[in-house]
């Protein structure tokens, strides 16, 4: 798995980047493992879904993650409420034609992939 650290003007700080296949897991990683104690927790479960097969289900913020063994699952909620009108008055009288969905972005990857890019990323936040 390609990715970068890479200090973002735009952000005015360091974020990990991603292909866009990826780039649910750089933003989780970028806007929620800000502080070392939330990259020890992750680092945590990592070992625990490894060593002893748990599982891992939390969230932080609008994005849902799963860890076990078999990888790393992040899910990105979105919510389309504000834009569902708008978007059915372009299909004209055709409402049914065209439905929102919240089911949002989701991204997986193994775990050593996802242990890599964050004891990286610790490097970098310390």
């Amino acid at each position: 798995m390609d990715y970068e650290i890479a200090y973002s003007e735009e952000d005015h700080g360091y974020r990990v980047q991603m292909g866009y296949e990826f780039s649910v897991i750089a933003d989780w990683i970028s806007e929620h493992l800000t502080s070392r104690e939330e990259i020890q927790k992750v680092l945590q479960c990592i070992r625990f879904a490894d060593d002893k097969e748990e599982v891992s289900q939390f969230t932080q913020g609008n994005f849902d993650i799963v860890i076990q063994q078999s990888g790393v699952s992040v899910s990105r909620k979105v919510d389309m409420s504000d834009a569902r009108d708008e978007i059915v008055s372009m299909f004209d009288n055709q409402s049914d034609f065209y439905q929102t969905s919240e089911e949002g972005i989701q991204a997986e990857c193994g775990l050593e992939d996802l242990n890599g890019i964050i004891e990286n990323w610790y490097d970098v936040v310390q």
